[in-house]
């Protein structure tokens, strides 16, 4: 069957394209969507007999010649204080691709490095741009020159990608004054031969210092407010009351001056949770599949911070631990519900409701057979949905629709 639509998508579109993926965020890095996002997509379009460059922001920990044996070009883009002079750096290298093809596709994984091609666009008037909205430089817009930029962006675009719904209506109900009907919906992927089912054997849980035999749960995401980690710690006492086998796996990056961790800790302190939680700093990827799938579920019932604009745009680890055999917990918060389908890959919970994770988490725990089923529904709709073969097929239908 993905044969099939892969050749019948040839057959419609033959024209070869010169793509240019222009992001500051792609692998080597410690996790993040918009990485996944640019490196699924990467992966793809070569596949589709499209010819494909990554210009990436260089960085000194940032070793690009991992991608050396990619079907795609993975190249560095220079400069010093890129937060400040962003706009200035990807227009240069945006302009320099240009005099070599100026009829090339751009695919620009931020609006802030898409800033330029609306002066570019009237010099080379063939070339097109893709740009992609994950969620938080969206929300976290104040109604001033910022909102005016994006709408330069915005108008500029050939197509806007949205990876949640919730996404795609906020940037509609910003950017009243101008035409949205090409702002789409394309939700996040997941690379099906990096994340599936994987035995975890007990020398790869005393790594992580997880308990033998426990019943994991697992959050794995940056460690910051918004992720709502202290929920589930709260949760953990009643659901030991139960199932006294529980253990809270809580893996990801955080901060330096971020006190979200030292409060989570101390959390942990006050409810005597020392022995059923562990915290683990980073994982890598050849471990990710491992974690997962060691995990009985998958949680992170996120929140919104009003006063800041901090919301969740999809949860591309729903997706990953779904692939890998996981169900999963996440809020009706942002962009979640496209990534979690209540009843189908997992459940939804409002959020700030430590009790409702716990009914859900014990409701899983309780019935094997009903867990396994998510299970199963969960794999299937990623391989049905959510694959990057699928995904950007479906981007390339709409750009050149």
């Amino acid at each position: 069957m993905e044969k099939t639509n892969r050749n019948a998508y040839q057959g419609i579109n033959e024209i070869v394209m010169n793509i240019a993926i222009i992001t500051g965020h792609f692998p080597p890095s410690k996790g993040g969507g918009i990485a996944e996002w640019a490196l699924g997509i990467a992966r793809e379009l070569p596949k589709l007999g499209h010819t494909t460059s990554v210009y990436v922001t260089h960085r000194k920990d940032r070793d690009l010649s991992i991608h050396k044996d990619e079907k795609f070009e993975c190249l560095p883009m220079y400069g010093r204080n890129w937060h400040e002079f962003h706009r200035f750096y990807a227009g240069y290298y945006m302009w320099k691709i240009l005099r070599e093809n100026p009829e090339t596709v751009f695919i620009v994984t931020t609006w802030g490095m898409a800033k330029a091609f609306n002066f570019l666009k009237k010099r080379y008037p063939k070339s097109k741009m893709i740009v992609v909205a994950h969620g938080l430089e969206i929300t976290r817009l104040k109604p001033s020159r910022e909102l005016k930029t994006l709408t330069k962006v915005v108008s500029a675009s050939d197509l806007v990608l949205s990876v949640s719904k919730y996404t795609r209506d906020e940037i509609i109900k910003r950017l009243v004054d101008i035409d949205t009907s090409h702002v789409k919906f394309l939700p996040n992927g997941v690379d099906v031969n990096r994340f599936f089912p994987s035995k975890a054997d007990e020398s790869f849980l005393q790594k992580y210092n997880i308990p033998v035999g426990s019943d994991l749960i697992l959050t794995l995401a940056r460690i910051i407010k918004r992720k709502a980690h202290d929920d589930v710690i709260r949760a953990m006492p009643d659901i030991l009351t139960e199932f006294p086998q529980a253990h809270y796996a809580i893996a990801g990056p955080h901060r330096k001056k971020d006190p979200y961790l030292d409060f989570l800790k101390q959390l942990v302190e006050d409810l005597s949770l020392d022995k059923h939680v562990t915290f683990i700093d980073f994982i890598p990827d050849e471990d990710l599949k491992k974690i997962y799938s060691a995990s009985k579920v998958y949680v992170m019932a996120s929140r919104t911070l009003h006063e800041t604009g901090d919301s969740e745009g999809f949860g591309i680890t729903f997706l990953e631990a779904n692939a890998c055999g996981c169900p999963v917990i996440g809020s009706y918060e942002g962009g979640i519900p496209d990534a979690v389908e209540n009843g189908v890959n997992g459940l939804l919970v409002p959020s700030d409701s430590p009790n409702e994770i716990s009914k859900s988490i014990k409701k899983l725990f309780s019935n094997e057979d009903y867990r396994e089923n998510l299970v199963k529904m969960g794999m299937a709709r990623v391989s049905e949905k959510f694959t990057w073969e699928k995904l950007t097929m479906q981007m390339l239908d709409m750009i050149n629709s």
